[in-house]
């Protein structure tokens, strides 16, 4: 096993509560379609080629690790004290390490891969001390401004408050992401002081102590300011979202994917969608679904870490945490709560609900009816307004239906309960006993009168 250390490592800064988010809830963990933020900007360095990850933890730290999990390190800022304290937090964990540290904080998610790329190697070619991320603002408001030197380097970095009016005109300002080198970062952290109305320690602060001393700082411009867009509350929050959503549907689409009517049509991360489906306006995808080639999903569909097999139709139906095999129509206006296995060429139809329940091949359950803790056989009729009676208060119990079982309309069964195959009810029946293979039974409660005729 090789012992050679990495020649980068990446520092993701998602210690603070995000006060401005005016939430008791982590800004790291707020949800960017349907995935927290710190789980972007951990991909991108790694899809960047940035094999070890130090993630910089302190309010709610132990939510912020369950969230994001194994694979990365984790550093305790105790006190959040600014960005250059929070580095400087990260020290320990990275002791004796020598190499290029690119930082990055949680609250800017949708920074992309190639672009951390292009900057550790345009940081790497330079020889630069240190390199900044910027980008140029139509508006850059009180962003720090970029001064740069006749060669091209970073000659400061001036604070809005700070600048002349040469300087305001400026449009290239700070993104807030650098590359290091260490241990060189971490001397000149604990030479920087908190000498500023908020009493923090600034990231910026070493930048203005490496030009002081002559150290080159190099920059790379972003060429998309969205891609570097800081997330500080929920309006911008909201953009966010609205930049990521709009990329997400696009890479869908450049795949083969119809989506007739994107601005109403919401699709999470990570979402796995085949060749030739058709999206339907106003239909929600959320995270951890994946579905097949030609499916129809919607209008008006919502699926939750649902599982669609190949050619299924959902019709303005909800699904929650389940799997609907190939060929299988749902809907419209059907709900899958969690655990129902739909199964190939099978049929729910409208305003039909389920609940932990198998369903098998070329099985119907079309109209108005409930079936709870429930397993069908294959090509099993379940008649108009029938429900499985699966709660009687104290607990739940199953309801067992064969092959090619016949349920008449307006059934009640009473689990637990089974009923054989090709056994048939009557309309209207309350069936309170198992019914035998074969068998016809009706009424209240339902009795055997005679064996089904088969052709």
């Amino acid at each position: 096993m090789s012992t050679e250390q990495p020649s980068s490592v990446a520092v993701i800064l998602a210690a603070g509560k995000g006060t401005r988010m005016k939430s008791s809830r982590a800004k790291a963990l707020f949800p960017l379609c349907g995935k927290p933020l710190a789980y972007y900007p951990v991909r991108a360095v790694r899809e960047a080629g940035i094999e070890r990850v130090v993630l910089v933890v302190g309010y709610q730290a132990d939510a912020v690790r369950q969230a994001v999990g194994d694979g990365v390190d984790y550093a305790m800022q105790h006190e959040q004290l600014g960005t250059g304290h929070a580095l400087l937090s990260a020290e320990e964990t990275l002791r004796g390490f020598t190499g290029t540290v690119f930082v990055h904080c949680v609250d800017a998610p949708l920074l992309p891969s190639e672009i951390i790329a292009e900057l550790l190697a345009a940081h790497r070619q330079s020889g630069n001390a240190a390199t900044i991320l910027t980008t140029r603002a139509a508006n850059p408001g009180n962003y720090g401004r970029i001064v740069r030197t006749p060669s091209g380097n970073v000659a400061r970095i001036v604070e809005a408050r700070d600048a002349t009016a040469e300087e305001l005109a400026l449009k290239e300002i700070n993104a807030g992401t650098y590359c290091f080198e260490a241990p060189l970062i971490f001397e000149l952290l604990h030479a920087i002081t908190p000498d500023n109305d908020q009493r923090e320690y600034y990231l910026t602060d070493v930048i203005a102590l490496l030009c002081e001393r002559r150290q080159p700082v190099g920059a790379l411009v972003a060429p998309d300011e969205a891609t570097v867009a800081g997330i500080n509350d929920r309006v911008q929050l909201a953009e966010a979202e609205v930049y990521l959503r709009d990329q997400i549907r696009k890479q869908h689409m450049y795949n083969g994917v119809t989506i007739f009517d994107p601005a109403s049509t919401f699709i999470d991360e990570g979402v796995t969608i085949g060749r030739d489906t058709e999206i339907h306006p106003f239909t929600h995808i959320y995270a951890g679904t994946s579905i097949g080639e030609e499916c129809t999903i919607g209008p008006s569909s919502q699926l939750f870490a649902a599982k669609i097999e190949d050619r299924v139709e959902v019709i303005s139906s909800r699904v929650e945490h389940s799997t609907i095999r190939q060929g299988a129509k749902v809907g419209p206006f059907s709900h899958l709560r969690p655990k129902c296995d739909i199964g190939p060429g099978a049929h729910i139809g409208n305003y039909s609900e389920l609940k932990n329940t198998v369903v098998g091949a070329h099985s119907r359950v079309h109209h108005v009816g409930y079936l709870g803790d429930t397993t069908l056989g294959e090509d099993v009729n379940i008649g108009a307004g029938t429900i499985t009676c699966n709660f009687d208060g104290k607990k739940k119990s199953e309801t067992h239906i064969g092959n090619q079982a016949f349920i008449g309309s307006g059934n009640l069964i009473v689990a637990p309960i089974a009923i054989g195959d090709h056994a048939l009810t009557g309309a209207g029946s309350v069936v309170t006993h198992d019914i035998p293979a074969g068998k016809v039974a009706f009424g209240v409660p339902a009795r055997v009168v005679r064996d089904r005729e088969t052709e």
